[in-house]
């Protein structure tokens, strides 16, 4: 009892307030993700720009992924001294586009202009992918025996990953001699 003689009334309960308590755990959630892109970026390092298809034909990306980071700058620097050409390559290319375009809205259609834009356009491509042949025998040279090993099983596997079908398992041999596959385990 208190002193003026009377019970003391409870103070009533604050309601929670979930939406604080929500807004706290998305603040945690979000600075537990930007901790852990910091954290990559420290450990790793920036993700490096890869090479376009164009330039790559003849070396398969995960190649450089098996490389340290040392090396794999050096290679990449191969490609990087390429890279006013494919610029010009793949601008030129551009314009054979716009050009083929221009041809094909042209009144009165002329089928002249659009060969010649479609051969001119290939003759870029193929300049581009000359290019790219370039660089790729540049890098090679600079290889070493393991790293020209490593390259050889990434050409392999790239080769097998092409040659199989879209979905389900590879084929065995006896399967595409009769255009069916076998029976799953």
């Amino acid at each position: 009892m208190s002193e003026n003689g009377m019970t003391p009334t409870p103070t009533p309960r604050r309601p929670v307030n979930w939406l604080k308590w929500g807004l706290v755990a998305s603040l945690a959630v979000n600075l537990l993700f930007v901790g852990a892109g910091v954290a990559r970026f420290l450990a790793v390092g920036p993700p490096e720009r890869v090479s376009r298809t164009t330039q790559m034909q003849l070396i398969p990306r995960h190649f450089f992924g098996e490389l340290d980071r040392p090396r794999r700058a050096e290679l990449l620097g191969v490609f990087r001294s390429f890279d006013k050409d494919f610029r010009a390559g793949r601008r030129g290319a551009r314009m054979e586009i716009t050009t083929l375009a221009a041809a094909l809205e042209a009144e009165p259609y002329d089928p002249l202009k659009v060969r010649a834009a479609v051969e001119a356009f290939a003759a870029q491509s193929e300049a581009l992918v000359g290019t790219g042949n370039k660089a790729a025998l540049q890098l090679i040279e600079k290889l070493k025996p393991e790293e020209r090993k490593l390259l050889a099983t990434e050409l392999r596997q790239r080769d097998e990953q092409m040659r199989r079908p879209e979905r389900g398992p590879p084929r065995s041999p006896a399967a595409s001699e009769t255009g069916s596959q076998p029976p799953p385990p």
